[in-house]
């Protein structure tokens, strides 16, 4: 099945599953092996439907699903603030694994849950003097360390786990992307956000990030590179992201304020014509949405010089 076949899959459970009010105990794991698969956070829905699967019908399942079951439900729980559900899934698993990483990993998880950052660490640090290559527990090392308040230290984790044996984890290059952003380090988070970008190139939100970080960083160049990007975006979402037809707009005023001034923001890719476009696209949008402020986005706009 391909990704776009498990998305799809995914729809259709969704609404099954909101449809009734007694879901089929089929339907409820097919969801959390899509989620699964597909690598989604959804969490309220994994813990009702996961929960209503582990207390209904755990003994349809066999028993490697019965613990990723367990596990899913239980790091869902955790992190919509469910305690006694997560503490009850993790003394399952630890009952179940009473040694070894499956165990370990969630039982730091809930011990950052609780704000028990120093007991985390200190389990983290045991599992990685037994396997110092164990990529759950490094990441897991890497929260922590954001949960204490030391971003920086978090993202230098990160930054060896992705070095190395990590370096096709979307999953961390989005997190060491976003500690690098916190942090103001727009050159590494635009690193972080490329290789996201060529992760998953179908997400325009990843895309608008990139472009948006681009044109912070600033520069001729990345002001071109990110309207690019931005262009991109409003193909992808058919014109109707504002945010990217912003960016087109604010990418040719800059462009054109270096090339008044000389410092080489003209020349024959100066993208008058797309940002013209997306400035007649952004008023329609204004004009169909929220005509209240159409004439004020006609000021921008022809201020910019693109009405």
């Amino acid at each position: 099945m391909t990704a776009a076949d498990s998305g799809e899959a995914l729809v259709r459970l969704r609404r099954e599953l909101a449809a009734s009010e007694t879901p089929s105990w089929t339907a409820l794991r097919e969801y959390l092996e899509q989620v699964r698969l597909l690598r989604l956070r959804d969490t309220e829905r994994v813990v009702q439907y996961g929960t209503q699967l582990l207390d209904k019908h755990s003994r349809k399942l066999d028993v490697e699903e019965l613990w990723e079951v367990h596990e899913q439900v239980a790091i869902a729980a955790m992190e919509a603030g469910c305690k006694e559900l997560a503490l009850r899934l993790v003394k399952n698993v630890n009952k179940r694994f009473p040694s070894g990483t499956r165990g370990s990993r969630l039982t730091g998880m809930y011990f950052e849950l609780l704000g028990s950052f120093v007991e985390a660490e200190q389990l983290y640090q045991k599992e990685l003097e037994n396997d110092p290559t164990n990529a759950m527990v490094l990441k897991r090392m890497a929260a922590v360390k954001r949960g204490q308040g030391d971003l920086a230290g978090a993202a230098e984790l990160l930054r060896s786990y992705l070095g190395g044996q990590g370096a096709t984890d979307w999953l961390a290059w989005e997190e060491a992307a976003d500690l690098y952003l916190q942090q103001q380090m727009f050159h590494q988070a635009a690193f972080c956000l490329e290789e996201l970008v060529l992760h998953q190139p179908a997400d325009p939100a990843r895309h608008l990030l990139y472009a948006d970080t681009l044109y912070t960083i600033g520069g001729a160049n990345n002001w071109r590179t990110a309207r690019t990007y931005y262009s991109g975006v409003i193909e992808m979402t058919k014109g109707r992201s504002i945010r990217a037809l912003y960016g087109v707009c604010a990418c040719a005023a800059q462009l054109a304020g270096l090339r008044r001034g000389g410092g080489g923001g003209g020349g024959d890719d100066d993208g008058g014509d797309v940002a013209q476009l997306a400035a007649e696209m952004l008023q329609q949008q204004y004009a169909l949405h929220c005509p209240a402020k159409l004439p004020l986005v006609r000021s921008m706009l022809r201020a910019q010089g693109l009405v």
